[in-house]
């Protein structure tokens, strides 16, 4: 039986390091947000969407939003939104400031997804540094465990995911580099 899968793009932050809303910053003339959720987009070749506020920009105004009850409240709180609402066995998540991570990583990512948990990208020279906002969910495994955490008062995802079944899928730092600051994007 195939699985379903779901992606979904963080669009929340407030780019207090970057000085101004990084989802925009142009890579290779495209606004940077725009060039992950159109990566993710085309590796799972499924529904993808915007987590977070609404964008007053007229180039997201396609993308599909899901702005859930626990908005502002951090990455796991998004999580948890997503994991509540979804209606696929699997959701892919991505922040909007990692352009590097193509689509042949996403798709690495959706493909060694089998029964676990979670598949979270690793750092390849730093097995153990995960990038849990890079990662494929087992929807039906992981939300009530991580509804539980959160609603304990977790907001660590590395700590509100002890207990799940993890796989690392390792990539190159280039590949993670997260868009931070716009020396980060040069």
């Amino acid at each position: 039986m195939k699985q379903s899968v779901s992606g979904f793009v963080f669009s929340g932050g407030q780019s207090s390091r970057f000085g101004a809303n990084k989802m925009f910053h142009l890579i290779d003339g495209k606004p940077m947000g725009l060039v992950v959720y159109d990566n993710l987009k085309s590796a799972i070749q499924a529904d993808t969407f915007f987590v977070g506020p609404e964008i007053d920009h007229p180039d997201f105004a396609p993308a599909p939003r899901v702005i859930g009850r626990r908005e502002g409240q951090g990455p796991l709180g998004a999580i948890c939104d997503v994991l509540e609402t979804a209606t696929t066995d699997f959701v892919v998540f991505a922040p909007c400031d990692t352009p590097y991570f193509l689509v042949d990583q996403f798709r690495c990512l959706t493909e060694s997804s089998g029964e676990h948990s979670v598949v979270v990208s690793a750092d390849i020279d730093s097995p153990h540094l995960r990038h849990w906002l890079l990662s494929c969910w087992n929807v039906s495994s992981t939300r009530d465990h991580m509804v539980r955490a959160y609603e304990a008062g977790e907001r660590a995802i590395h700590k509100a995911v002890t207990g799940l079944p993890i796989i690392d899928k390792h990539f190159s730092v280039l590949q993670l580099t997260n868009i931070n600051t716009p020396s980060d994007a040069q």
